[in-house]
This record gives C-alpha cells, structure tokens and sequence, in this order.
C-alpha cells in the first residue's frame, strides 16, 4: 500500500529515483499503469525472440524509445519485470485448477481439460512459464525473495487441488488407486513439467493442444478405471462438440479451462496489477458466472451481495456483542453494538456500511465490524439506515445524521458504554459516501464535533457523468464495474438534478474546511480510486490533516472479504493505528 499525506508522509525513499517512482506509483502521473504495461509487453517479446539471458534492460528500454535509467522510474530490474508478466497467468492457472477441483464434472474430464489446458497455457505465454520454473523460482534474487514466496505457496495451492481431484476420483471409483494421491498429483505435474524443457511452440510442427491430448491419453489410459473409461472419451468428445447437456458448474469448469487456455489476449488490462488474491477471486467469479449487480433486481442484488458472508474469515470474538434501535430521521433504526471490553468508556465508532445504498447491512458487515472493535479496543456501532429504492436520497443520509447525534450524546453515549467525546465515523462505499456526507451536515448544523472520519474506497460524486481516469481505467472491473456504480446511483438519487447536490455528491462542496482529521482508503483496481484521492487532497488544500493509502493491485469491497483477500488484515492494523492515534489525542 502507499500512503500520502498524515504521519507516513516523509517515509518515501531518500534517491532520486525512488521519490520519483513512489511519485509515479502515487499516481501523479496518469499513465504510470499504462506505462509499466508497455515496459511488460516489449520485454516478453524480446525474452521471446531473443532468449532471456541475451535481453539487457538496455535493449528494454531502446525498444520503447527512452533511456536505460528511465526503467528504474517503474521497475528495479529484469527479474521483476518478468516477475510482472508471469504471475498472473500463474495465478490465472492455479485459480483455474481449483474451479476444476469444485465443478461437478467427472474427474476424468476435469484432468483431461487441465492436462490439456496446461499446455496450452503454456504455449500461448511461452516462453514466460518455462523461464518461471527454470529461472525466477530455481535462482531468487535477494530483492525478489517476498515474490518467489508468495508465488511457492501458489504453487502448494496448485498442487493440493490437483491432489484433491485425484482423491476424488479414486473416492468415486473413476480413477485406479495406483498409489497415494501426491504421488499421482506430482506425476501429472511432473509430465507436463517436463514438457517444457523440450517443447518450443515457434519451432514445433504438432501443437499444444495435441500434444496435451496425447499426454491425457496416455496418464488417463493408465489411471481410468474401466468403468469410467467411456464417460471419459464420452465427456471430451461432449465438451470439443460444445454439448450444452452439462451443469451449470460443469459451464463453470469448462469456462475456466478456457481462460486457462488463454484464448484471445493475455486476459484483462488490470490483470498484471492485480494483487494475487483479486486475481484468484475475480477468476472464481468469472468461472462461476456471478453475474454483475446492473442486471438483477434489487431482491437479487440483495441476496447476491449477502453472500459475500462465504468470501469472510470466521468471526473474531468480541466481549459483548448486542442489537438495539437508535432513532433515525422517519422512526427506530436497527443498530448492533460490539463492546470489547464493557464496563470501560471506550471511544466510539459509528459504522455506516457500504452496499451501494441498496444492498448489505447488519449480516453482511457483522464480522468486520467485529475485527474492528477488537484490533481498534473501541466500541462499534453499526447502524442500519434505510435504503433505496424504497428511500431514496436524501432518506439514508438524515438517518445517518439522526442516528450519530442520538449516539454522540449523553442518552447515546450511556446506552452503549462508549466515551461521546471520542466519536469517529467510518463506512465503505456507500458507507464512505455517508460518512463524508454527514460530517459536512454536523458541521453545518451544529454538531456535535467528531474526532475523525474514516472513508473506505468511497463513492463521492455521481459514476453517469464522472470523467475520472480510474473509471475509464476499471470500467469493467475487477470486482466493481462503471455499469454497476450507475445503477447503485440510479437507485438512490431521485432525480438527475440530485447528482449536482454536494449532500448527495460530497466531492461537490464548495466548502471542505474545518472537518474532522480524515483518513481516506482506496484500491488501486478501483474505479473509485481517483475521485477517493481527489477528496482526500481537497481536504489536505483546505487544512484539514488527510492521510490517504492506496492498496495496491486490491479491488473494490476488499476489507468485507478478509477470508480471501489478505490486504483486509493489513487494513486492520491500519484502522487500529489510525483510531488509536485519533481517538487517545482526545482522552
């Protein structure tokens, strides 16, 4: 993650160039991405035509037009620039194998299609897969050793799906218990492996494809059983004719083997940034067809979004955990207090979830809010506002109001054993929309006075008319989309005239001075990056402390999916450092 602004401000790099480049990753400069992708894609062709060890980053650069010392603006050598290029077709592969592992297809077929799909991977990215094994992960360089990692417990997640679907196989009695499943997992791999040290697809006269079928015959004809033989041939022969008699997550399966294959491009632009976890979950998502938020009705998207509850670690225990209502702008709001330690006047935090107004509420933010009043020791308060459709703007904002002067005070403060005078607000999304939002009305109406605003990937002006970079960058994602912003938007506002409202729009006020101390979190494969920047450096112009982290290679909705996204924890910690920081200066 980089951060800017706040107490981190001065810990960037003391050369030149690494102010620069922290510079450039920051974002100040429009086509850092762009810029680092070129860099990417004129290497693998000379890795490719000129062989790895015969490429210098001289030759790089000059074939980019611009200067050896420039690369060093965006990459630190050779090794990582490979390391770029390679990690996610890795990641793509492994996500791959494990939607194989999860489908309901017979096991025969699932390894025909990754035996299959392996070779052909490998030869749509040659020569990056064979320089993966034979170079980046055989000789680390020092500075590359958190990557090579990372990237060896990838290939343990690999390797144990396929072991996994091995044991299914002998468990349904389709495939012969030759020996213990890793000893067959590791003989699968190891054949495929082996291909790559004699098998150049530039120079081969039989494809890859062939040859992944003449292997599959050959590791299948020996594992099959008899009986599953002819379900087998049956199911590859089923799956080449494009048989539509499968399951829906036998559609899943062959979708992912497809991308596994490659097919057309080296998949999305954001792909090479992504971090490895986005990699895999958006792979997942895309395998199992979850379809996007703009074409469900507000029910299904609802009942989509609360599934997000699968993606969430277990719960983190919390001293006393209790529901109660505090009143809103048209009536008694559900709320949910997490006290870690009651009998103590902890500060208070006021959570406001996200769910594009529409969507999400206690369930779905039960856990993180458990995580955050246990790392923060504070007391949370989670408040279910109303949502749109039913209420439109400005509804789920007075209630927010409503709900924070109710708990700030004296009846409030005592009802949930929390210090009044330490209040923070903090929301995601839409959550970060409230949240900015409310600060303004408190500030304008009278109170009471908070000690911080914290806004996680806000949405801060309308998504139909925003010309910010991020959401030409990520229109189609990953994991939140510009269709899908604009129809969370349609939902809540009532007119297009609501757009223009800054009570609607925070990024929109005129005036941003004297708010509370800000910490603003966005994802760098979000479309709401920018404008999250944006507000965070309007707050900085108008003397009000804002810190702003971007997480880098994270997606949209990342904090609610700790099971899976490991940048969630690392946001923990941040929150807690930053509440603790916020919260003491006021005890």
């Amino acid at each position: 993650m980089t951060t800017t602004g706040g107490a981190s401000a001065g810990k960037l790099g003391g050369s030149n160039i690494g102010r620069r480049r922290a510079a450039a990753a920051e974002g100040s400069r429009e086509n850092y991405h762009d810029r680092r992708s070129e860099i990417v894609g004129a290497a693998v062709t000379l890795f490719r035509e000129r062989g790895y060890h015969r490429t210098s980053l001289a030759d790089i650069a000059e074939a980019i037009g611009t200067e050896r010392a420039s690369l060093y603006y965006y990459f630190s050598s050779k090794e990582e620039i490979l390391n770029e290029a390679v990690t996610p077709v890795v990641l793509r592969n492994t996500a791959v194998v494990e939607e194989l592992r999860d489908s309901a297809e017979p096991v025969p077929g699932k390894l025909r299609r990754l035996i299959v799909g392996l070779l052909t991977s490998y030869a749509e990215h040659y020569p990056l897969l064979f320089l993966y094994l034979e170079e980046n992960l055989s000789h680390v360089a020092e500075s590359q050793e958190a990557w090579a990692a990372q990237m060896r417990a990838v290939n343990q997640r690999f390797a144990a799906a396929l072991e996994e679907i091995i044991a299914q196989g002998v468990a349904d009695g389709s495939l012969r218990a030759l020996a213990d499943p890793r000893i067959l997992a590791n003989g699968v791999m190891g054949t495929v492996s082996w291909t790559h040290r004699w098998f150049n697809p530039r120079h081969s006269s039989t494809g890859a494809a062939a040859i992944g079928e003449a292997y599959a015959d050959l590791l299948l004809g020996g594992l099959v059983t008899g009986s599953a033989t002819s379900s087998a041939a049956g199911s590859a022969a089923g799956s080449a004719a494009g048989s539509a008699a499968g399951s829906a997550a036998g559609s899943a399966a062959g979708s992912a083997a497809g991308s596994l294959a490659g097919g057309p491009g080296d998949g999305p632009a954001w792909l090479a940034a992504a971090h490895p976890d986005v990699a895999r979950v958006a792979a997942r998502f895309d395998a199992a067809g979850v379809p996007p938020y703009q074409v469900l009705s507000v029910r299904q998207a609802r009942d989509l979004m609360a599934g997000v509850t699968r993606l969430q670690a277990p719960e983190v225990p919390v001293a006393r955990v209790r529901d109660l209502l505090v009143p809103g702008a048209a009536g008694q709001l559900p709320a949910r207090v997490y006290h870690p330690a009651p009998g103590r006047p902890l500060p208070l935090v006021v959570y406001l979830h996200g769910g594009g107004w529409t969507a999400g509420g206690l369930t779905e933010s039960d856990r993180p809010c458990r995580r955050l009043a246990a790392a923060g020791d504070c007391v949370v308060v989670a408040v279910e506002y109303r949502r749109a459709p039913e209420t439109k703007f400005p509804g789920p904002l007075e209630d927010c109001v409503a709900a924070v002067r109710w708990l700030a005070g004296a009846a409030g403060a005592d009802a949930v054993e929390a210090d009044g005078s330490r209040v923070v607000l903090l929301g995601d999304s839409s959550g970060g929309n409230l949240v900015a939002a409310t600060t303004l009305c408190l500030r304008d109406e009278g109170g009471p006075r908070l000690s911080a605003q914290v806004l996680l990937y806000p949405c801060l002006a309308a998504a139909r008319t925003s010309e910010f970079g991020s959401y030409r960058q990520f229109a189609n994602g990953p994991l939140m989309t510009r269709a899908e912003m604009e129809w969370f938007w349609g939902h809540y506002l009532r007119t297009e005239a609501d757009e223009q409202d800054p009570r609607a729009a925070p990024l929109l006020a005129a005036d941003v001075s004297h708010l509370p101390p800000a910490l603003v979190v966005v994802a760098e494969l979000d479309p709401l990056r920018d404008e999250g920047l944006a507000y965070a450096a309007r707050l900085r112009a108008a003397g009000v402390p804002a810190e702003s982290t971007v997480y880098r290679g994270a997606a949209h909705g990342f904090w609610w999916m700790d099971g899976e996204m490991r940048q969630a924890g690392e946001l923990d910690k941040q929150l807690a450092r930053f509440l603790r920081m916020h919260c003491a200066a006021e005890g």
